[in-house]
Order: structure tokens, then C-alpha cells, then sequence
């Protein structure tokens, strides 16, 4: 009788275990991205996204070794957009009309972040993907209304394995004027 009830235990011991690790899981991947859909809050707006008409295909492990925070690459260029952001422009404002497609291309070779914060834009998706080219990562916005945006980016080092890698942490921020 006791080698029965053993036995029920360690069966009953191994189901909450598994049932435990389930539950741990299917949380665990409940925490990664939703490249489809969603919205994020910054301090100063909401960053809706709005899907753009590309056709991106997944290329496991390009993008992030690019510098760019998604390893989706467009082959075939979306419409043109009315506003074309550069790094070079950082620290100075850009001006964009309600309705502009407004492009924010950053140089492959660096680490991307972002943005964190934007107001009267909303992205569009898929975004901080890689073109290749033209050697950048791109995030692309709608200027939904009127209004000043910052669109904060950060930057680091994109270090190979086993080198020597230079530690910085670079904000670059772009301000777009929505009239």
C-alpha cells in the first residue's frame, strides 16, 4: 500500500512540475516583441504604429549584425518618403507637413536604439530594419499632427566577438516639426 501511494505521489509530484514549467513558459514568451501591432508611451506622446507596404523577409542574425535592432531586411523599396532623416541631422530641427512620410536612416555599424520618445508621429512597421543597399537600419513615421517630436536614438559599439570593443553609449536625438 505505502509503495502505491509513493508511486501516486511522484506522479502527482511530476505533473505539478510540468504543469509549473507550462505556465513558466508560455509567460517567458509572452514577454517578446509584437512587430505586428502595439503601441509604446513615451513622456511626451504615443508612438502608434501603423503598418507600411514592404515585404520584408527575416534574415536570422544580418540585421543585428549590422547595428540594426531587427534582423528583417526590405529588398524592395516602399514608397518614397516626403522627409529623409540622417544622422548628420541630429541637434537640428526638420520640418515635415501632417499627412509627410517622414524616414529616419542610421549607418550600419553601430549598435541602434530606439527612438524612446515621439509625439505627433506614428511608426510605421516593420521599423529598424536593415536596407542593404544603402548600408543603413530605417525606421519610417506618419505625421499624424501638428506638433514638435523629439525621436530619441541611442547608439554603441558593434563589437565582434573577441576584439577590443570601445564603451560608449551615444544619444542621438532628431527634432521633427510637424506643421
Amino acid at each position: 500500500m505505502s509503495r502505491i501511494m509513493t508511486n501516486t505521489k511522484r506522479s502527482f509530484s511530476s505533473l505539478v512540475l510540468a504543469l509549473v514549467l507550462l505556465l513558466l513558459t508560455c509567460i517567458v514568451a509572452a514577454c517578446g516583441s509584437n512587430i505586428g501591432s502595439g503601441s509604446s508611451t513615451g513622456s511626451s506622446g504615443t508612438i502608434v504604429s501603423t503598418p507600411v507596404k514592404v515585404s520584408p523577409t527575416a534574415v536570422k542574425g544580418y540585421g543585428s549584425a549590422q547595428g540594426c535592432p531587427s534582423d528583417l531586411v526590405v529588398s524592395t523599396a516602399p514608397t518614397t518618403a516626403n522627409v529623409v532623416i540622417k544622422q548628420s541631422s541630429a541637434n537640428s530641427p526638420v520640418a515635415a507637413r501632417v499627412g509627410d512620410i517622414v524616414e529616419v536612416r542610421l549607418p550600419f555599424g553601430h549598435r541602434w536604439n530606439g527612438p524612446m520618445i515621439a509625439g505627433s508621429l506614428a511608426m510605421q512597421q516593420p521599423a529598424g530594419y536593415a536596407w542593404k543597399s544603402d548600408n543603413v537600419c530605417i525606421w519610417r513615421f506618419t505625421a499624424k499632427s501638428t506638433g514638435t517630436t523629439t525621436l530619441n536614438f541611442s547608439t554603441q559599439a558593434l563589437c565582434k566577438k573577441g576584439q577590443m570593443c570601445p564603451m560608449y553609449i551615444a544619444e542621438i536625438p532628431f527634432t521633427v516639426v510637424v506643421k
